[in-house]
């Protein structure tokens, strides 16, 4: 396993750093806000939709600004901060009820502007980049209902854009020498020290909604969400090795295409205990090709292919008495994958034989079972109103990777064939204060999520390790948000 090992190396119990840093990265290849992708992470997607209690209750018009801050994830080393990823968002909402003759309408439109930004030049890893991600968001709801008969449908585009660098600090290395000869040193003339990047993704939803009245209290809903986005990386670097058929400017294309699908049916009530009951089935596919535009006949076409696809579902419930609500679910998801990667040509032997190398990996099955309580409750304090919720959810994510290496010029790597199992606990807070005051409302928003968890397998694969003598610190999940309302 020898191979391998250069890259998963021990078994660690904490799961702050890579769940924080794996939901950054579903932050920009779903192109939503990151507390959502956590969510959709733990196979709990939410469809937005203009509920029959909001088309009833919503009398005035208002248009509202949200600002906000938040601390994503913090990395410390001996009390330094060595890794940040944080946000700051700027949305408009506009809020606009109306009537037509018999019918009940309600608009919602909101455009945000959020930035997102990531850094890691003080971290002691071998890549260390300064980006900020620009995101753009435009989405509208319309929803209306004639004699108890609800539907509506939304409209949502996201674009996120990014240049950025990454430099190499360092390459890896092998006690092999014949993996030193024909790979790891072969690494730093092909790419340079320097890498430069362009991220560019669009992604368009659609979402349709109805419900049909049951009895005088119930509603059986439909709803169906459906988002199509479009991942494109370049990334550009100089190969100064000697060969000249490959030296010079080069280019690496990575365009991912998703399919994201959500069905909601759902039995809700406006009164009583229980107020939603609904099930949810959910489905993401991705796949991926990488083109390498090689500069010359000698050197690959492509750099790999392969896809990752998700299947699940969710029951989720909610109960209401007096001030009080209590919300729960269960959900479970089955993970399909197939990834093939390929580096380019990194020189020939006696100059005729090309050297590149090239690893599959998969899923012999992989599935996530979460489960998931909540409670709430709203009171006023002289002219403040306040709402609360506490939620924890548990997911446990169960895995086994098989791997393989097709090392070229002698050089040997044993297969990948571990399980890989994450116990995921996840703590997420919630305190919102509004003052309002004749037409004008000020509120603060303020969530912590904490997440824990441990190894629960045998494996000796891990994603990172920790240097002896340092002392290691992680901060984050954190939002804050001020909201200006003006009501007409």
């Amino acid at each position: 396993m020898k191979f391998f090992c250069q890259f998963f190396l021990r078994k660690r119990r904490g799961f702050f750093t890579s769940f924080f840093l794996t939901v950054s990265l579903c932050n920009i290849v779903l192109a939503s806000e990151w507390e959502t992708s956590i969510y959709n992470l733990l196979a709990f997607p939410e469809i937005q939709t203009v509920t029959l209690a909001e088309l009833y209750s919503s009398k005035l018009c208002y248009v509202k600004v949200k600002i906000g801050y938040d601390d994503i994830y913090r990395k410390k080393v001996n009390q330094k901060t060595t890794l940040t990823i944080s946000e700051q968002a700027n949305t408009l909402q506009l809020n606009l009820p109306f009537r037509l003759r018999k019918t009940s309408h309600l608009i919602k439109a909101e455009a945000a502007r959020n930035f997102s930004t990531f850094d890691n030049l003080s971290d002691q890893t071998s890549l260390v980049s300064h980006c900020q991600i620009d995101n753009t968001n435009f989405s509208t709801l319309w929803a209306m209902t004639y004699e108890r008969i609800h539907f509506g449908g939304g409209l949502e585009y996201n674009r996120n854009s990014a240049p950025f660098l990454i430099n190499i600090i360092s390459f890896p290395h092998s006690e092999d020498e014949l993996t030193n000869k024909y790979f790891f040193d072969l690494l730093e003339p092909t790419f340079g020290e320097e890498l430069s990047n362009t991220l560019h993704v669009n992604q368009i939803g659609y979402s349709l909604w109805t419900s049909l009245p049951l009895n005088n209290n119930y509603h059986l809903g439909l709803a169906i969400r459906a988002t199509d986005f479009d991942f494109h990386w370049c990334l550009r670097y100089i190969n100064t090795g000697q060969e000249v058929a490959l030296e010079g400017q080069r280019q690496i294309d990575l365009p991912i295409n998703g399919l994201n699908q959500y069905y909601r049916l759902a039995l809700s009530s406006g009164q009583g205990l229980v107020r939603d009951i609904s099930v949810t089935y959910l489905r993401n596919d991705f796949d991926y090709f990488i083109d390498n535009n090689p500069p010359h006949f000698t050197d690959l076409d492509s750099l790999g292919q392969g896809y990752i696809d998700r299947e699940g579902y969710a029951i989720q419930f909610t109960l209401c008495k007096k001030l009080f609500e209590m919300l729960g679910g269960l959900s479970y998801s089955k993970y399909e994958s197939d990834i093939f990667l390929n580096t380019p040509v990194l020189g020939f032997q006696w100059g005729i034989v090309p050297i590149f190398h090239s690893a599959e990996l998969n899923f012999s099955y992989g599935h996530s079972f979460s489960q998931q309580i909540a409670f709430g409750t709203n009171f006023n304090w002289q002219n403040i109103h306040f709402h609360a919720k506490a939620l924890y959810s548990h997911t446990l994510f169960d895995f086994w990777l098989k791997g393989e290496a097709n090392l070229m010029m002698g050089i040997t790597s044993d297969p990948l064939d571990y399980p890989y199992k994450y116990s995921l606990h996840l703590f997420d807070l919630n305190v919102e204060a509004e003052w309002r005051r004749g037409p004008l409302g000020i509120a603060y928003t303020f969530r912590q999520l904490i997440p824990t968890g441990r190894r629960i397998d045998d494996s000796p694969i891990s994603f990172s390790k920790k240097k002896s003598g340092m002392d290691y610190a992680y901060r984050g999940g954190q939002q804050h948000r001020i909201n200006l309302v003006y009501y007409f």
